[in-house]
């Protein structure tokens, strides 16, 4: 049948549909025509999977057989000019010719991949460029920091990085300013004896916006923090997830990151010890931390809710003692005076707070200072406490901005905080996974509560007396969430 094909064959075909036809070899690659809008094929020779689409966003989507040797083979190069979005798993490696030619990339992903573009070739030019703006490395055993600095030095629009399960890269540097050296080439072949160090050279330090790094076990940082991120000068949004070897103990403690920092999220990541690191962060709106040690403390947090900072959404779990002892100023920075209007005052001080440190947090300098700007605040995860002490809710109730409270997985906790009626402002309040709890507090609830979410508690007397509320609170959630 492959002798009688030709591409003239069907030429205004505009979609493709094959499932599960193993012994069926592709004669065509995709798109062999301009019409084709959408291809859809499943399990057929060569492919586990091959998804196009050019209707909405252009993208195509490539999983492998072991017998796929060349992306040539599926694939018309040729054709894809508008292509935008290209997800690659378990493919046989891109060569540079087949890479030039999708002039429109704009997100390439590589999963489970044993290397990422094959050689460059003496024909390729190494000033060779590439419009590519996120790039994401996955599940790739093979790829080596070594490689994967060879492509980045061709990437000079990226903004997102991403690199997800890579064991084989366990090095992270900055390398000197471009101009300094005769091509970014020169700069990797310095370093042709360390092929899991990933250099990050000038031309990303201006166009990095995002950078997720999940995963990578023995990942460490060649220079010392207070060098590496602050040379990322323009990264707005950082994510490292199970990388417990890339802050170092006892390396410097100011000025880690980038003072264009956003968002901040660090999970299983040890060394930090306190916030300090983060004291130059004053854009930062968004700060999730999850077991970042045991002995972690919010020594430095005062910056960042005061005048100064911008921060929004604080999320600390599995540091029991992060709030232990931190007295903060109890005198606020007087912001109307540094902001000129009552408006910008209040929108400063909208804040939200995730927490398993209840015990911590709980304290009447702590909740004094956050009293006015405190809008959201979850508490959650206890297997032990099965009622708060009168000290802790006294403190509680000097959070008098409070607009949503929400208690979380206390296992053993048989009653809510007394005079919840007294939070006058508070909209929300939601009791999630809190088996023990029978009862809401007798004293009731407040009048301006407008939602009361008690969907996965699975306490028969809890929810008669939720029952018995329906029509004074607008919203009341029973069940579980889908």
């Amino acid at each position: 049948m492959g002798q009688d094909w030709s591409t003239d064959w069907f030429p205004k075909l505009q979609g493709l549909v094959i499932i599960r036809c193993p012994e069926l070899l592709l004669v065509a690659c995709i798109p062999w025509t301009n019409t084709l809008h959408y291809a859809n094929i499943r399990d057929v020779k060569l492919l586990e999977v091959l998804g196009y689409n050019s209707e909405s966003c252009h993208h195509v989507n490539v999983i492998g057989k072991d017998e796929l040797h060349n992306l040539d083979q599926v694939l018309a190069f040729n054709k894809l000019a508008g292509l935008e979005s290209m997800v690659l798993k378990r493919c046989p490696p891109l060569e540079w010719k087949q890479l030039v030619m999708l002039t429109s990339l704009k997100k390439l992903v590589f999963d489970s991949a044993d290397a990422l573009v094959g050689p460059l070739g003496v024909e390729c030019d190494v000033e060779w460029q590439h419009p590519v703006e996120r790039l994401d490395v996955q599940e790739s055993c093979g790829a080596s920091g070594k490689e994967l600095t060879k492509l980045l030095t061709h990437l000079p629009r990226l903004s997102m990085l991403c690199i997800i399960n890579c064991e084989n890269i366990t090095q992270l540097a900055v390398g000197v300013d471009l101009e300094r050296t005769t091509s970014a080439a020169s700069e990797v072949e310095q370093h042709k004896d360390e092929d899991g160090l990933l250099l990050f050279l000038a031309n990303l330090s201006e166009s990095l916006r995002e950078m997720r790094i999940r995963n990578c076990p023995d990942l460490a940082l060649v220079d010392p923090p207070s060098i590496f991120f602050p040379a990322l000068q323009s990264l707005e949004r950082l994510q490292i997830f199970g990388s417990p070897k890339i802050l170092p103990a006892g390396s410097p403690s100011c000025c880690r990151f980038p003072s264009s920092l956003q968002e901040l999220d660090l999970s299983d990541v040890q060394g930090m010890g306190t916030l300090e690191p983060l004291s130059n962060l004053t854009s930062l709106t968004k700060l999730r931390l999850g077991n970042c040690g045991k002995d972690l403390r919010c020594k430095g947090l005062e910056p960042l809710l005061t005048a100064r900072g911008q921060l929004r959404d604080l999320i600390v779990i599995r540091s029991p003692r992060f709030f232990a002892g931190w007295t903060p100023n109890p005198r606020r920075v007087q912001l109307q005076d540094e902001l000129g209007q009552g408006q910008k005052l209040q929108q400063l001080g909208s804040f939200k707070l995730l927490t398993d440190d209840h015990m911590g947090l709980l304290a009447a300098p702590i909740c004094s200072f956050l009293s006015y700007s405190l809008t959201h605040l979850n508490l959650c995860e206890d297997d032990k406490i099965e009622r708060f002490t009168k000290e802790q809710e006294d403190s509680l109730h000097l959070l008098t901005s409070l607009q949503r409270l929400d208690f979380g997985s206390f296992s053993k906790l048989q009653s809510l905080p007394a005079e919840l009626h007294k939070f006058t402002n508070l909209k929300q309040l939601g009791v999630r996974s809190c088996p023990a709890v029978r009862s809401l507090p007798k004293d009731g609830l407040p009048k301006s509560l407008q939602e009361l979410d008690v969907g996965e508690c699975d306490n028969a007397e809890l929810m008669q007396q939720c029952r018995g509320l329906v029509g004074t609170i607008p919203k009341i959630r029973l069940q579980p969430r889908d």
